[in-house]
Order: C-alpha cells, then structure tokens, then sequence
C-alpha cells in the first residue's frame, strides 16, 4: 500500500463536494488529475471509494468509514507543517547551550537578553560547566552546544572560533603598567600577583609558560574563579594574567589589558558543537546574536599593544 499526500487530500476534497470538477478547483488541478488520483488510490487501498454517476460520485461504505480518519490525518499533517515553520521562524524550539562560569557571567547576558527580545517563544536553558566537561556535554547532548576553551582535543566535536585572545596582564588603569604598550613574561616576576588554582586551563598556562622561561612562579593569592581574581585586582591587591576580553565586562573601565609578549601565548574561546550533527535554528540566532555582540565590545575595548611602526602611540 502506498498512499501520498495528494491521495488522501483528493478523497476529502471529492468526498465533501460530491463532484470531480470542484473539488479539482479546491485543489488548483485538472478534473482529469483529481480523477486520476482517486482512482490511484482506490487501487493502492483494493477498495471502492465511490461509485460513479454521470453527474457525481457518491461515496461508499468504505468512504464513509474512512472519512473521519483521513480528515484527522489532514488536521494533524497540518499541524505538524505550521509547527515546523514556527520553529524555522524562532516562533517556538528550545536552546539548550552550555558555558563556562566565566563565559556564563560575561559574554552571554547580554547576548541573551536580545535573544529573548527577539524571539521570547523559544525555550532557554543555560547551564553552566566546567571546562573540562565543555564537549562531552555536548557529544553525550545534553546540550546543543557549549562555550568556552575545552580540555583537549576531541574526534566528536567541532569547534569554531569565537574569540581569538591572548594573555594579558590586567591591572587597574590608575596602575604605572597601565601606559605600558607591552609586558614581557618575565617582568611579571616584580609584582604580586593574583591567580586562579591548579588544575584550571588558565593556570595551566600560566604554570607552563614560565617553566618553559625558567622563572619562578609565586603568586600572592590563588582563587577559584576569575571573576575574584579579577576583583582583587581591582582592589589593587595584585596584577592578574588572564585572557583580555574578561576586562569588557567585569570592572569595565576600573582595569587595564596589557598584552604579554616574549612569548605571546593565545587563549581562545570556541562554540563546541556534536560533529555533524546540524544546529537548530534557535541555536544558530543565538550564535549570530552572540558574535554581534562581541563585535560591538571588542570596538569598544581593545588590549594595549605595540603601536604600529612608523605611527606615533596616540597617549
């Protein structure tokens, strides 16, 4: 048995009208192809759905039997179709994304906020991860996607750059490093310095870079989150070394980013998504929106650096 959609809204249309020639007209075809697909029909089914007349054609049993179930098809098929456009529109869907806290805390507020102006039907959960579990959240999907720099490489994901940063010395403005244009990593050995524990990515790179210059590496205080340490700079109790965009958002306009040179080590913040797998729509405005927003604040703030040769650093 094989019917189509066609078919089936053919046997309603002639059913209700009791003729070929306006159920036809209902449909935008010929009567011949309206006659055609009920005929079709009737021998996919074995069944005779109407008896012929010269002027009509007057359903059976069998028609009157099934007449109920095909138009509930109908209804049901329908709803299925606006259901699938309210989705492609953003009108309905969920979002289900994860991120870093610190990423949670800086990047995605605002981003989420015209999300929710634009499209206010769609469903949003944020949940926040540890960076190590950035991309087996999402392989295992629990979320559709997640934010931020994961552990390691993996085979199952696919990463697509968001935020290409280095390292930073962060201090306040008022801070004689603040005119600075530059750092070398060695320098940072003079002052006390705040940074988050072992164990976390950024502290990792912290702890390798210096080994790798042979200095010493004794910071004054050591927290858990980047958002503290990014507090008691600003408080003056240290210089951080941390990725620049964090100052865009915490302490914004109270902290300075001065790039570390010598070597220059990036830190970069990706969308980790399931390997072939295709993101809703939902999921792909909140991208967009995402990256327009950062686009925005990164014109607004941008980290010191070398001013280009053969140009005057503006004071």
């Amino acid at each position: 048995m094989n019917i189509n959609l066609r078919q089936l809204q053919a046997f309603v249309s002639v059913y209700r009208h009791g003729n070929l020639t306006r159920a036809a007209e209902q449909m935008f075809i010929t009567q011949p192809a309206a006659s055609v697909m009920i005929r079709q029909l009737e021998a996919s089914i074995g069944v005779r759905l109407f008896d012929r007349t010269t002027r009509s054609l007057r359903p059976t049993a069998a028609a009157h039997e099934s007449i109920g179930r095909a138009e509930r098809i109908l209804r049901e098929l329908g709803e299925l179709e606006r259901g699938f456009d309210d989705v492609a529109r953003r009108r309905r869907g969920r979002l289900d994304f994860g991120a870093t806290p610190a990423v949670a805390s800086s990047l995605v507020p605002a981003a989420l906020v015209e999300f929710r102006k634009r499209y206010p039907d769609v469903d949003v959960t944020l949940h926040d991860l540890a960076p190590e579990n950035l991309s087996s959240s999402v392989v295992e999907e629990t979320v559709e996607l997640s934010i931020g720099t994961p552990r390691g490489p993996s085979a199952d994901v696919e990463l697509a750059p968001l935020i290409n940063d280095r390292m930073c010395v962060i201090c306040t403005c008022d801070s004689p490093l603040a005119r600075r244009r530059q750092i070398a990593w060695r320098e940072i050995t003079a002052y006390p310095t705040v940074t988050v524990r072992k164990g976390s990515g950024i502290r990792a790179i912290i702890d390798d870079t210096m080994a790798r210059l042979g200095l010493p590496f004794e910071p004054a205080f050591e927290v858990s989150y980047l958002a503290t340490a990014l507090s008691l700079t600003q408080h003056g109790l240290g210089i951080s070394v941390l990725p620049s965009y964090l100052t865009r958002y915490f302490h914004s306009g109270r902290l300075a980013a001065i790039r570390l040179v010598d070597p220059v080590v990036t830190r970069n913040l990706s969308v980790i998504t399931r390997k072939g797998a295709s993101l809703s729509p939902a999921a792909e405005s909140f991208i967009e929106i995402l990256r327009s927003r950062i686009n925005v604040d990164s014109c607004a703030s941008t980290p010191r650096g070398p001013s280009p040769r053969g140009k005057r650093a503006r004071a």
